[in-house]
């Protein structure tokens, strides 16, 4: 990654100032932090698709200029004051609930990456490591767990723009950010995400396993659904950490890191795409836990959800019977009750 123009500003809304930060005072912490930042932004492994509402937009205006390699200061100034402006605004509407937008800075840069230029806009949240006066490691901006909204596109010749993208750590989209100082649009909603994302990662990834994983379709699936049901937010990396996370399948040839490339690779595939980020409509989430297991021909098995892994077993006999033994004092007491019956 070569960084080609930065600038970065602290955004001040006490004073109701933009401050340019000089690029003398830049420490090798906060060099090292924003090429961090801007690999997790460039890496497209996060964040929500947009196209600009119009071409004639103040943003888009300035990123054409850009293009056209006129005064990178110039332009970012204008685009930093118009942040200042938009946050003025919606503070004033968030103060009514309570809510402080944070204080951090915005960096701008143009960057390029494997030949292709990028554009981005980031604000970094002040919290904890890197001092907001000399940008050390001390008190300032996080490291660690970085909290951030971003922007980035890809930049052509002929002034066009593609690759939009958006990223917020916040756990709901802030809108003042996108639609309000970005003037973006959506590509995807959040219905049209969950809707998507569930058929994509059911369909595409875990009914392929089910005829011969039948133990381990069950379980991801269920747990795909517990998932959707009980977040209101949805990450492509968190849903692979607390979905599947270090499951040992029960069929040692179903490679967990081969299957959870499979379903990092969905929201990109042209058939049906979603954004790797968004929030849950639980509206739209229809499946339900699977819950009946054939044991034979008169008698299924119903699972109303999760249960502890000790009270189902599977055993097979010196003579090569087979047997499901289920852990359960009321069906203990049923059956030997019937038992009794039946013998008298």
């Amino acid at each position: 990654m070569d960084i080609n123009e930065i600038q970065i500003f602290k955004i001040d809304l006490n004073e109701e100032d933009v401050e340019v930060i000089d690029s003398s005072t830049y420490g090798d912490d906060l060099v090292e932090y924003l090429k961090e930042l801007f690999g997790v932004v460039i890496s497209g492994s996060s964040g929500r698709q947009f196209l600009f509402d119009r071409e004639t937009t103040e943003v888009r205006a300035q990123i054409k200029r850009i293009n056209n390699n006129e005064d990178f200061a110039e332009i970012t100034k204008i685009i930093a004051d118009r942040l200042l402006s938009v946050e003025f605004e919606a503070q004033e509407r968030m103060s009514k609930l309570g809510i402080t937008i944070q204080k951090g800075i915005l960096v701008q840069a143009k960057i390029s990456e494997d030949g292709q230029d990028k554009f981005i806009i980031c604000k970094a949240d002040h919290n904890e490591f890197l001092n907001e006066v000399n940008y050390q490691l001390s008190r300032g901006l996080p490291v660690k767990k970085k909290a951030f909204k971003a922007f980035v596109c890809n930049l052509h010749s002929d002034n066009s723009i593609d690759g939009i993208l958006v990223y917020d750590t916040n756990p709901s989209d802030t809108k003042y950010w996108w639609k309000e100082l970005l003037e973006l649009n959506m590509v995807f909603t959040d219905e049209d995400n969950t809707e998507k994302a569930f058929d994509a990662i059911d369909k595409a990834v875990f009914t392929k396993m089910k005829k011969e994983h039948p133990q381990d379709y069950t379980y991801l699936r269920n747990s795909t659904v517990k998932y959707f049901r009980s977040n209101d937010r949805f990450e492509i990396q968190d849903f692979l950490d607390n979905a599947i996370g270090n499951y040992t399948p029960y069929y040692t040839n179903l490679k967990i890191p081969e299957l959870k490339e499979k379903i990092r690779e969905l929201p990109s595939k042209l058939r049906s795409p979603f954004d790797n980020q968004f929030n849950i409509i639980k509206d739209k989430v229809k499946a339900r836990f699977l819950s009946k297991v054939k044991l034979t021909p008169e008698i299924d098995l119903h699972i109303k959800g999760d249960f502890a892994d000790n009270t189902i077993f599977a055993t097979e006999e010196s003579d090569g019977a087979k047997y499901v033994k289920i852990k359960s004092d009321e069906g203990y007491k049923y059956f030997k009750n019937l038992e009794q019956v039946n013998n008298q």
